[in-house]
């Protein structure tokens, strides 16, 4: 048979310890008290040893020049006369892009250029649409920014209107707002006196409110059928010289769609409208048409209004003599007066 190879076991190699023969320091054999002396010999002389010193070195430095700078030759002045009536001619690098020289010596770029001007612009910008003056806009106090004066002469009546130092004559046609295309200045000019009355409390309205109709005329807008007559407003003004306040019901009846009264034959609404003004109201207290206030304005206007002018509520009160009012009936709760057929074009000191 054939005979089965068994795994042959490795033999390990078994090695006798080396034996070293370590021998002690020579100062270990030694007298102890030798060995103390040598060593203290040592570290004597390791003290003793000079300390080490570092080494610095110290680079010089260069001391720097200053170059001398080439000095700038002056600018050579020249005097370019120019003929007569020739326009100046711009420096292409010169316009807003040169720096500004204050007076200190200051300079002051573009940007703050750019910056003034911006301030200017919206500084203007906010500022109100309409001319006004220091004592009269259309939220101040009641004072107009054009003078208006009187003139009467051969028959006709014009309007004399001062303004900006030029004296301009206006026909009496031109006054009328009701049947024109323009409002005059004269009218624009009191439209805005009232519209400073309104807004500080003065004037007030009623329902419906006809205080709009004069809003149209200080904005210089033409509404039709929303006209006023200018001797209404001129009443309107004199009332507020004299009374706190003043409350105005009635207008130009055709803008309010109102038929009222005498309907359409009443002079709140023909021939355009607005030609007659109903005050309900004066300080605070209603009117009857024959109460004290009611009486205090009458005699106030009468002397004042054109010869003709119309007056309601002669059934609501006395008999009380007048000089230019044609008095007639009406309902007691206002004072009515109107200008349909008065003789003259403008109210006395209105």
């Amino acid at each position: 048979m054939p005979q089965s190879s068994a795994p042959t076991r490795s033999r390990r190699t078994y090695r006798a310890p080396v034996v070293v023969d370590v021998q002690e320091p020579a100062e270990l054999s030694a007298d102890p008290a030798q060995v103390f002396a040598t060593r203290r010999e040592r570290m004597h002389a390791e003290r003793s040893k000079p300390a080490r010193r570092e080494r610095i070195v110290v680079k010089p430095t260069r001391a720097v020049r200053e170059r001398p700078r080439p000095e700038r030759a002056a600018r050579e002045v020249r005097h370019i006369t120019r003929p007569e009536n020739t326009p100046a001619i711009a420096h292409p690098r010169r316009g807003i892009f040169r720096k500004l020289h204050a007076p200190d010596g200051k300079r002051f770029g573009f940007q703050t250029v750019v910056l003034l001007a911006l301030t200017a612009f919206f500084g203007t910008a906010a500022l109100p649409a309409y001319a006004t003056s220091a004592e009269g806009s259309a939220i101040g106090n009641a004072q107009t920014a054009l003078a208006v004066q009187t003139l009467t002469g051969g028959g006709a009546t014009a309007q004399l209107v001062s303004r900006d130092g030029v004296q301009i004559a206006e026909s009496p046609q031109m006054l009328d707002s009701t049947l024109n295309d323009t409002v005059s200045p004269s009218v624009q000019a009191l439209a805005v006196q009232l519209m400073g009355a309104v807004a500080s409390g003065h004037l007030v309205g009623s329902t419906p409110n006809h205080i709009p109709e004069i809003a149209n005329l200080a904005e210089g807008k033409v509404v039709p059928n929303c006209g006023v007559d200018y001797r209404v407003l001129q009443a309107i003004s004199i009332a507020l010289e004299h009374f706190n306040q003043v409350g105005v019901s009635d207008i130009n009846r055709r803008c309010t769609g109102q038929i009222e009264g005498a309907g359409t034959v009443s002079a709140h609404y023909a021939n355009g409208g607005g030609h007659a003004v109903d005050f309900y109201l004066l300080n605070g207290s209603p009117l009857t048409g024959g109460d004290p206030l009611s009486l205090q304005l009458i005699s106030l206007l009468d002397p004042l209004v054109p010869s003709g002018a119309g007056l309601g509520q002669i059934n609501c009160r006395a008999s009380i003599p007048l000089q230019n009012f044609k008095p007639f009936d009406d309902t007691c709760n206002h004072v009515h007066m109107d200008f349909a057929n008065a003789q003259g074009a403008t109210v006395a000191n209105g």
